[in-house]
C-alpha cells in the first residue's frame, strides 16, 4: 500500500465497500421492478468505483493484480449466487458488466483518478 496519512482508514473504507458488494450480491433479491439495464449499470459502476478506489491506495504496478482480484471476486459471487441462493442466479452478463467496470476503472485510474488519495493528504 502507498504511504498515505489516512491510509489505514482509507483501506478500512475500501474493505467496507467490498463487504457491501458481497452482501448486496448474496442477500435475497428484492421484488421491486427495475429498468432493463439498471442492474447492469449497478454492476458496472460498483466495480468501476472499487477499481478506482483501490488503485488510489496501491502502486501502479499492482493495478493489474487488483483488476484480476476484482474479476475473481465478481466471478466467485456469480457462482455463489447460482449455488447458495434461491432468489438469485448466476448471470454471465452480470460478470461481463463487472469486467467492463473493472476495465474502465483501470483506464480511469491510469488517466489520473488514482491520484484521489493524494488530494486528501494535502
Amino acid at each position: 500500500m502507498l504511504e498515505l496519512r489516512y491510509g489505514r482508514m482509507l483501506l478500512i473504507v475500501g474493505w467496507l465497500l467490498i463487504v457491501f458488494i458481497v452482501a448486496g450480491s448474496l442477500t435475497p433479491a428484492g421484488a421491486d421492478v427495475k429498468f432493463m439495464f439498471s442492474d447492469k449499470v449497478r454492476h458496472l459502476s460498483s466495480y468501476l468505483i472499487l477499481m478506482v478506489y483501490f488503485c488510489g491506495l496501491y502502486p501502479r504496478e499492482r493495478h493489474p493484480l487488483l483488476a484480476l482480484a476484482f474479476f475473481l471476486l465478481g466471478a466467485l459471487l456469480e457462482v455463489l449466487q447460482g449455488t447458495l441462493t434461491t432468489t438469485r442466479q448466476m448471470d454471465l452478463v452480470d460478470l461481463t458488466a463487472n469486467t467492463l467496470g473493472i476495465a474502465l476503472g483501470f483506464v480511469f485510474a491510469r488517466l489520473g483518478l488514482a491520484q484521489w488519495p493524494r488530494l486528501i493528504d494535502r
